[in-house]
């Protein structure tokens, strides 16, 4: 907010200013929200304008949206009470959409005429934790460029670090009456126009957080596009599942700087350079979320029946479905050895790193595949005995795959020092990124694969009615 302030005041050095405040209604924004409320005024006292005389340099719009938009203000304001009330009545949007360039194109094309007509640049603050659906962004970023652009606005963000190489991250949501956990979906990046991560943790799709060090690839490109600048918000979101906080140095990070030119002409590079084309295609054929047809066959299981029949049944099929993952993973790493001789002509250091822990990991997950159907058979041979409750009033529900050091299989090995090497090579080529950090993560995690029971408390999933009617999972 310091900062936002000093460009604030460089800004009407030049000229008044109209100040266009655009909010996310997600739910998951309220905390930001009253945070942003509380430094307001705070903002307005440190740029001198509390007083009558120099209040008109700076007037201010609150919008927000999610799956529709609304305007707070009527019209442009300098009272900071009336703008702290316009920010405390940015609704909770239930539909977990967010149209976010539609609003920033909405919000400038409404206040354009206005800063025309009273001689004031426009710059406009985008407050949002998501990068938005995907198809509004894909049909409407170069809009807002362009549009921002002709109206001389400067777009700065407030956002969320973009997950790495991932357009998803999940909230922890536990029910208030049947007290069951939920994994709520949000968007949340990538840092790139399209991702160049495998989009599957070896067992099944991602569901982590991992931090890419950048923001969003739309807000980024927005603020930069625009003169403006992509805010991180600093705080660790105590409900994001697997969320954690990592400082990459930026002198380190610069030459991995994600490529923020228009989806367009980043596609049209792609058959430009050989090696791009095969590791986006890689990414593609292990994709359960670009490729549902597949992720029946791709995707293992992670839970099992505590029921030891049931738990037979599911354990064949999936040691087949391993057998065939094994397969496929094999022929997507042959793909990527063929392209080795383009990451030796490949310049770009993104590109030279995004080829070499995604080939470390294929290698890894096929010795974990190994492992996988190893360990089913053993649990198959000498079941594990667990007692089915435990006090005070905890019940098992199922058995979970977990990795562990200890391997079973010699098969394994040779995957196994393999990977192990790629892993070490990855950190060894590019220390203090993302990429290096995954590599370590990847070995810290093992390689053999076990089963542990999970116990729940023997009121989740159930509701008696009590508390009211069943109150619906939330959309953020």
């Amino acid at each position: 907010m310091d900062r936002i302030t000093q460009e604030l005041m460089w800004k009407m050095d030049r000229g008044p200013v109209l100040l266009i405040w655009v909010f996310d209604q997600s739910g998951s924004m309220k905390d930001d929200q009253q945070e942003i409320r509380q430094r307001v005024n705070q903002v307005y006292v440190q740029l001198g304008l509390t007083g009558r005389d120099r209040s008109q340099l700076l007037t201010t719009s609150v919008v927000s949206f999610g799956e529709g938009y609304l305007t707070h203000t009527p019209r442009p304001t300098s009272e900071v009470d009336e703008i702290r009330s316009a920010i405390a009545a940015v609704p909770e949007d239930p539909s977990g959409r967010e149209f976010m360039c539609q609003a920033v194109l909405t919000a400038i094309s409404q206040h354009r005429d206005y800063a025309r007509s009273s001689a004031r640049q426009m710059v406009l603050i985008l407050v949002t934790d998501e990068s938005g659906e995907r198809e509004d962004n894909r049909q409407n970023l170069e809009r807002v460029l362009a549009e921002a652009k002709a109206a001389r606005c400067t777009i700065y963000v407030l956002g969320r670090e973009a997950v790495f190489g991932y357009p998803m991250a999940y909230m922890r949501w536990e029910h208030p009456q049947t007290r069951d956990i939920h994994w709520l979906p949000i968007d949340r990046g990538p840092e790139t126009a399209f991702v160049e991560q495998l989009q599957t943790d070896g067992f099944r799709r991602r569901h982590d957080a991992f931090p890419s060090g950048f923001g969003p690839y739309e807000q980024c490109r927005m603020a930069r596009e625009t003169g403006g600048i992509f805010f991180m918000l600093p705080s660790l979101e105590s409900s994001l599942v697997r969320g954690e906080k990592r400082i990459y140095e930026l002198q380190v990070m610069r030459p991995y700087r994600p490529d923020l030119r228009a989806r367009g002409e980043v596609l049209h590079d792609r058959d430009r350079y050989p090696l791009r084309s095969v590791i986006w295609q890689c990414i593609y054929d292990l994709d359960p979320l670009q490729r549902p047809e597949l992720s029946g066959q791709i995707e293992m299981r992670v839970h099992f029946s505590p029921v030891f029949e049931e738990f037979v049944r599911q354990a064949r099929r999936e040691q087949e479905k391993a057998k065939a993952y094994l397969m496929y993973l094999a022929r997507v790493q042959k793909a990527l050895e063929q392209g080795a001789h383009h990451r030796q002509q490949e310049a770009d250091p993104r590109w030279q790193a995004n080829y070499d822990l995604i080939y470390a990991q294929l290698v890894a997950y096929q010795a974990r595949m190994w492992e996988y159907g190893a360990a089913l058979e053993a649990f198959l041979q000498q079941p594990k005995i667990v007692p089915l409750t435990k006090p005070p009033d905890l019940r098992l529900v199922h058995w979970n795959v977990t990795v562990r050091s200890p391997t079973r299989t010699k098969e394994s090995q040779a995957y196994i020092d393999q990977a192990s090497a790629l892993f070490r090579r990855t950190m060894e080529n590019h220390p203090g990124t993302p990429w290096a950090a995954r590599a370590a993560v990847e070995l810290k995690r093992g390689f053999g694969v076990d089963f542990v029971p999970e116990y729940w408390h023997s009121y989740r999933g159930k509701h008696d009615g009590s508390s009211g009617k069943l109150r619906p999972i939330p959309k953020l």
